[in-house]
């Protein structure tokens, strides 16, 4: 067998890129598609079986899967189903598997403490005794799928997602696109075979009608549960999130993407500009208080980087954890953004959380074309945003800001105003959420 798969590879090398491209093309239209179709149609028949055994019952148990806790975005919806007597909603810690044991020990133990501190019912699958917990021990009736991606063991992906009725709420904003993922992105066995999926924005579910094969029955734009607290500027009264000043200094946030690689689909303009922002940082340490608060796999990715390296990137990260006026930021980070006076940044959720705060941000653009990775939702967005090619432009950002020179353009902010009246404005995301689960479940008329 290893000699068989030795030989694979081999041939894998020498076949030229384009009879691969072919070959895919072809397992795709004759294999996968067929299935798919298959798949979507069982699945749709499944449901309705699932539903039948649920409707009635006086208590809904949801089961939460969680492989990290920066994926955390359905907090509120959490919460909803808590305050909720027809629902019982508890929280699976699931192995993140990709990175090896060790990692996957270390990932698992932040995430339970993280909910066991917020006072949830929260278990780890791995038990004390070496094994897994398994769903059928649970009996939950409906899951919640915080991550669409396989990371994980079966038992918490596939098994899931075929035979519980299964919700997804995606753990980004999708303001961005990539051409020719539409396809494979929309239409993925996943999002075929789930029950529900809240889409955050009217844009997404259009993809999804349009790409998958079930014509996307089981999506629904509802608005994005994880920014409800930065709509009610709804802050945590016990928790500070920045440091205290004894001069009233203005508080800027620093946020890079991890896409550091030279692709079409990086967002992050780190390389470049990283080293100059800490210059900025310095040369306005009694002006700006900072905080640094990077993607949490860029310090891994920097490592491996070979104009970086460890040493260089903890030096980096230990600058802005140690000066009086620079803090590092890697949790929550609704009152960081709500208790801040402005953002840098070039991510593509952050995009749309920081327009809610409605303070002035600054989108760094890398040599990419921006306008080719935003969507036409992202686009809207960005309209509120002031845009950054260069380090003449950073500054003229920070002299403006720093002598408040910013004026509120009502034009610029006219889209994404629309989103949020039309999904916030009169019922949050998470209420939506609740309600439409349970008008499916035959408990509230539609």
């Amino acid at each position: 067998m290893r000699v068989k798969l030795i030989m694979l590879g081999k041939i894998r090398k020498i076949i030229p890129k384009s009879i691969k491209d072919r070959l895919r093309l072809f397992k795709i239209k004759l294999l996968d598609n067929p299935r798919k179709r298959k798949l979507g149609l069982h699945m749709q028949h499944k449901h309705k079986r699932f539903l039948s055994e649920i409707k009635g019952k006086e208590k809904v148990k949801v089961l939460f899967l969680v492989l990290h806790k920066s994926v955390w975005k359905v907090d509120p919806v959490f919460r909803e189903m808590l305050e909720d007597p027809l629902f019982e909603p508890e929280i699976l810690v699931c192995p993140y598997i990709t990175y090896g044991e060790v990692q996957m020990l270390e990932d698992m133990e932040q995430a339970f403490n993280y909910f066991k501190n917020k006072g949830y019912s929260v278990t780890k699958s791995l038990k004390d005794d070496g094994s897994w917990v398994t769903l059928k021990s649970i009996q939950p009736d409906v899951v919640f799928f915080t991550n669409p991606y396989k990371l994980t063991m079966y038992e918490y992906y596939e098994n899931a997602y075929l035979n519980y009725l299964s919700c997804y709420v995606p753990y980004y904003y999708m303001a961005t696109k990539h051409a020719g993922e539409d396809d494979a992105q929309f239409n993925s066995m996943f999002l075929l075979s789930v029950w529900k999926v809240y889409w955050a924005h009217d844009y997404s579910d259009k993809l999804h009608k349009k790409y998958a094969f079930n014509y996307g029955v089981n999506g629904f734009s509802f608005g994005y549960p994880a920014t409800e607290n930065l709509y009610q500027n709804k802050k945590h009264a016990s928790f500070k999130s920045w440091k205290s000043q004894e001069s009233l200094m203005k508080k800027v946030i620093f946020s890079p993407h991890h896409t550091i690689e030279d692709s079409s689909k990086s967002l992050s303009s780190f390389l470049e500009y990283g080293e100059y922002i800490k210059e900025l940082a310095i040369r306005n340490k009694d002006k700006i208080q900072w905080s640094f608060k990077p993607h949490s796999i860029l310090k891994s990715k920097l490592y491996l980087n070979s104009n970086w390296g460890k040493d260089k990137t903890d030096a980096y990260y230990s600058f802005w954890d140690s000066q009086p006026y620079t803090q590092l930021d890697n949790g929550e980070y609704d009152d960081l953004f709500l208790e801040s006076d402005a953002i840098i940044h070039d991510c593509s959720s952050f995009i749309v959380e920081y327009a809610f705060t409605r303070k002035p941000c600054l989108y760094l653009v890398n040599k990419n074309n921006l306008k080719g990775l935003l969507n036409e939702f992202g686009e809207g967005v960005m309209q509120t945003y002031f845009k950054a090619r260069n380090v003449v432009e950073i500054e003229s950002f920070i002299d403006d800001f720093l002598n408040d020179l910013f004026q509120v353009d009502s034009d610029k902010r006219t889209y994404f105003d629309g989103y949020v009246d039309k999904f916030y404005r009169n019922k949050l995301p998470s209420q939506r959420i609740v309600e439409d689960i349970k008008q499916s479940l035959g408990v509230i008329s539609d």
